[in-house]
Protein backbone atom coordinates (compact mmCIF):
# COMPACT_ATOMS: atom_id res chain seq x y z
CA UNK A 1 0.00 0.00 0.00
CA UNK A 2 1.43 3.60 -1.01
CA UNK A 3 -0.47 5.43 2.13
CA UNK A 4 0.52 8.94 0.84
CA UNK A 5 1.47 9.90 -2.55
CA UNK A 6 2.58 13.95 -2.31
CA UNK A 7 4.66 15.63 -4.85
CA UNK A 8 3.56 19.40 -5.17
CA UNK A 9 1.76 18.11 -8.74
CA UNK A 10 5.13 18.06 -10.10
CA UNK A 11 5.00 15.76 -12.61
CA UNK A 12 8.93 13.96 -12.81
CA UNK A 13 9.10 14.08 -8.70
CA UNK A 14 5.63 11.83 -8.81
CA UNK A 15 7.19 9.56 -10.93
CA UNK A 16 10.39 9.06 -9.08
CA UNK A 17 8.40 8.57 -6.11
CA UNK A 18 6.24 5.67 -7.75
CA UNK A 19 9.38 4.19 -9.19
CA UNK A 20 11.24 4.53 -6.17
CA UNK A 21 8.14 3.07 -3.68
CA UNK A 22 7.48 0.09 -6.13
CA UNK A 23 11.26 -0.90 -6.20
CA UNK A 24 10.84 -0.92 -2.44
CA UNK A 25 7.56 -2.83 -2.65
CA UNK A 26 8.28 -5.67 -5.11
CA UNK A 27 7.20 -5.71 -8.84
CA UNK A 28 5.44 -8.99 -8.07
CA UNK A 29 2.55 -7.53 -5.54
CA UNK A 30 -0.46 -6.24 -6.37
CA UNK A 31 0.09 -2.41 -5.24
CA UNK A 32 -2.85 0.09 -3.80
CA UNK A 33 -1.98 4.11 -3.75
CA UNK A 34 -3.69 6.98 -2.79
CA UNK A 35 -6.05 6.07 0.44
CA UNK A 36 -6.31 9.21 2.01
CA UNK A 37 -7.45 12.73 0.77
CA UNK A 38 -7.10 15.86 2.41
CA UNK A 39 -10.12 16.44 5.05
CA UNK A 40 -10.82 15.68 8.93
CA UNK A 41 -9.05 12.31 9.33
CA UNK A 42 -7.88 10.22 6.10
CA UNK A 43 -8.36 7.11 7.57
CA UNK A 44 -12.27 7.17 7.21
CA UNK A 45 -12.28 8.52 3.49
CA UNK A 46 -10.10 6.34 1.42
CA UNK A 47 -9.51 7.72 -1.94
CA UNK A 48 -7.27 10.28 -4.11
CA UNK A 49 -9.41 13.65 -4.94
CA UNK A 50 -9.44 13.38 -8.39
CA UNK A 51 -10.19 17.24 -9.11
CA UNK A 52 -7.72 18.91 -7.74
CA UNK A 53 -4.83 16.34 -8.29
CA UNK A 54 -4.77 15.82 -11.58
CA UNK A 55 -0.89 15.41 -12.42
CA UNK A 56 -0.82 13.14 -9.65
CA UNK A 57 -3.83 11.00 -11.31
CA UNK A 58 -1.68 11.30 -14.51
CA UNK A 59 1.65 10.10 -13.12
CA UNK A 60 -0.20 7.07 -11.63
CA UNK A 61 -2.09 6.12 -14.95
CA UNK A 62 1.62 6.02 -16.83
CA UNK A 63 2.61 4.02 -13.82
CA UNK A 64 0.23 1.38 -14.70
CA UNK A 65 -1.89 1.93 -11.93
CA UNK A 66 -5.99 1.79 -12.88
CA UNK A 67 -8.74 3.06 -10.64
CA UNK A 68 -10.13 0.13 -8.16
CA UNK A 69 -12.68 1.57 -6.50
CA UNK A 70 -14.46 4.95 -6.56
CA UNK A 71 -16.14 7.35 -4.11
CA UNK A 72 -17.94 10.43 -3.52
CA UNK A 73 -16.56 13.24 -1.32
CA UNK A 74 -19.42 15.24 0.46
CA UNK A 75 -19.32 18.55 2.57
CA UNK A 76 -21.88 20.17 5.04
CA UNK A 77 -21.44 23.52 6.03
CA UNK A 78 -22.57 23.80 9.89
CA UNK A 79 -24.15 27.49 10.49
CA UNK A 80 -25.20 27.26 14.42
CA UNK A 81 -28.43 27.32 12.81
CA UNK A 82 -29.16 23.46 12.44
CA UNK A 83 -32.66 21.96 12.92
CA UNK A 84 -33.57 20.17 15.57
CA UNK A 85 -32.84 16.56 16.46
CA UNK A 86 -36.41 14.73 16.07
CA UNK A 87 -37.58 12.08 18.90
CA UNK A 88 -36.88 9.39 19.25
CA UNK A 89 -33.23 10.30 19.93
CA UNK A 90 -30.33 7.84 19.17
CA UNK A 91 -28.54 7.01 22.56
CA UNK A 92 -24.88 8.55 22.10
CA UNK A 93 -21.88 6.69 23.23
CA UNK A 94 -18.22 8.79 23.36
CA UNK A 95 -15.29 6.74 22.31
CA UNK A 96 -11.92 8.25 23.37
CA UNK A 97 -9.71 6.01 21.14
CA UNK A 98 -10.82 7.03 18.34
CA UNK A 99 -12.02 10.16 19.24
CA UNK A 100 -15.63 8.93 17.85
CA UNK A 101 -19.05 9.11 18.88
CA UNK A 102 -21.58 6.37 18.36
CA UNK A 103 -24.99 7.01 17.54
CA UNK A 104 -27.43 4.19 18.36
CA UNK A 105 -31.57 4.01 18.09
CA UNK A 106 -33.32 1.71 19.42
CA UNK A 107 -37.10 0.78 19.89
CA UNK A 108 -38.86 -0.05 22.81
CA UNK A 109 -37.43 -3.52 22.94
CA UNK A 110 -33.94 -2.25 22.90
CA UNK A 111 -33.92 -3.89 19.42
CA UNK A 112 -31.00 -1.61 17.13
CA UNK A 113 -32.65 0.02 14.41
CA UNK A 114 -30.11 2.40 13.17
CA UNK A 115 -26.61 3.38 13.72
CA UNK A 116 -24.06 5.98 13.22
CA UNK A 117 -20.68 7.05 13.71
CA UNK A 118 -19.30 10.98 14.52
CA UNK A 119 -15.82 11.10 14.17
CA UNK A 120 -14.91 14.53 16.05
CA UNK A 121 -11.30 14.94 16.23
CA UNK A 122 -9.79 17.77 18.22
CA UNK A 123 -8.34 20.24 17.55
CA UNK A 124 -10.18 20.05 14.05
CA UNK A 125 -12.70 22.32 13.34
CA UNK A 126 -14.48 19.73 10.94
CA UNK A 127 -16.40 16.53 11.73
CA UNK A 128 -16.51 12.98 9.76
CA UNK A 129 -19.64 11.11 9.41
CA UNK A 130 -17.99 7.76 9.10
CA UNK A 131 -20.89 5.54 8.90
CA UNK A 132 -24.71 5.63 9.24
CA UNK A 133 -26.87 2.42 8.42
CA UNK A 134 -30.51 1.41 9.03
CA UNK A 135 -32.06 -2.32 9.96
CA UNK A 136 -32.96 -3.44 6.34
CA UNK A 137 -36.78 -3.96 7.89
CA UNK A 138 -37.22 -0.48 9.07
CA UNK A 139 -35.89 1.47 6.25
CA UNK A 140 -38.08 4.04 4.21
CA UNK A 141 -39.29 5.25 7.25
CA UNK A 142 -37.38 8.24 7.81
CA UNK A 143 -35.09 6.73 10.65
CA UNK A 144 -31.95 7.27 8.46
CA UNK A 145 -32.88 11.20 7.72
CA UNK A 146 -33.77 11.65 11.67
CA UNK A 147 -30.62 10.17 12.99
CA UNK A 148 -28.61 12.22 10.20
CA UNK A 149 -30.23 15.25 11.63
CA UNK A 150 -28.88 14.11 15.10
CA UNK A 151 -25.99 13.69 13.51
CA UNK A 152 -25.07 17.28 12.22
CA UNK A 153 -26.65 18.86 15.79
CA UNK A 154 -24.26 16.68 17.19
CA UNK A 155 -21.20 17.96 15.68
CA UNK A 156 -22.49 21.38 15.95
CA UNK A 157 -22.09 21.05 19.59
CA UNK A 158 -18.66 19.81 19.47
CA UNK A 159 -17.59 22.76 18.17
CA UNK A 160 -17.38 21.57 14.77
CA UNK A 161 -17.84 24.02 11.71
CA UNK A 162 -18.57 21.57 9.19
CA UNK A 163 -18.91 17.96 8.38
CA UNK A 164 -17.80 15.70 5.82
CA UNK A 165 -18.84 12.21 4.66
CA UNK A 166 -18.17 9.64 1.65
CA UNK A 167 -20.30 7.31 -0.08
CA UNK A 168 -19.43 4.87 -3.07
CA UNK A 169 -20.53 6.31 -6.65
CA UNK A 170 -23.11 3.32 -6.90
CA UNK A 171 -24.98 3.82 -3.54
CA UNK A 172 -27.74 5.95 -4.26
CA UNK A 173 -29.70 5.80 -1.20
CA UNK A 174 -26.92 7.13 0.68
CA UNK A 175 -26.18 9.97 -2.13
CA UNK A 176 -29.53 10.85 -1.95
CA UNK A 177 -30.21 10.89 1.96
CA UNK A 178 -26.55 13.28 2.17
CA UNK A 179 -28.15 15.88 -0.38
CA UNK A 180 -31.45 16.32 1.41
CA UNK A 181 -29.75 16.60 4.52
CA UNK A 182 -27.50 19.49 2.83
CA UNK A 183 -24.51 18.03 1.29
CA UNK A 184 -22.80 19.11 -1.39
CA UNK A 185 -20.79 16.80 -3.26
CA UNK A 186 -17.18 18.19 -3.51
CA UNK A 187 -15.08 15.75 -5.40
CA UNK A 188 -14.36 12.05 -6.44
CA UNK A 189 -11.90 9.96 -4.62
CA UNK A 190 -10.20 7.06 -6.05
CA UNK A 191 -8.24 4.03 -5.21
CA UNK A 192 -5.67 3.00 -7.35
CA UNK A 193 -4.34 -0.39 -7.99
CA UNK A 194 -1.24 -1.76 -10.17
CA UNK A 195 -1.65 -5.84 -10.52
CA UNK A 196 1.84 -7.48 -10.42
CA UNK A 197 4.67 -7.55 -12.89
CA UNK A 198 4.30 -11.16 -14.20
CA UNK A 199 7.37 -10.99 -16.49
CA UNK A 200 10.24 -13.42 -15.54
CA UNK A 201 13.16 -11.60 -13.59
CA UNK A 202 15.74 -13.03 -16.58
CA UNK A 203 13.09 -11.61 -19.00
CA UNK A 204 13.11 -7.79 -20.31
CA UNK A 205 9.82 -6.37 -19.81
CA UNK A 206 8.17 -5.41 -23.21
CA UNK A 207 7.35 -1.78 -24.15
CA UNK A 208 4.59 -0.24 -23.19
CA UNK A 209 2.42 2.65 -24.09
CA UNK A 210 3.35 6.05 -22.24
CA UNK A 211 -0.03 6.42 -21.38
CA UNK A 212 -2.92 3.66 -21.16
CA UNK A 213 -6.66 3.47 -20.65
CA UNK A 214 -7.57 4.29 -17.30
CA UNK A 215 -10.48 1.18 -17.01
CA UNK A 216 -13.59 1.51 -14.33
CA UNK A 217 -13.59 -1.83 -12.47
Amino acid sequence: MIWWLHGCEDFDVLTALLAVARSHLGARRTLYACPPPPGADGRHLPGLPRKRRSVTVRALAVAGFTPAATRWYFHHPLTGREQPPVYPLAEITPRTDPRDRQLTLTDTHGNDLATAILHTPAPSKTATLCHLVVRPSHRSQGIATRLLTQCLNEAASSGATSVIAHTDQADHHATRLLTSGGFTRADTLTVYRQYPDRTPASQPPAATPAMGPMAQR
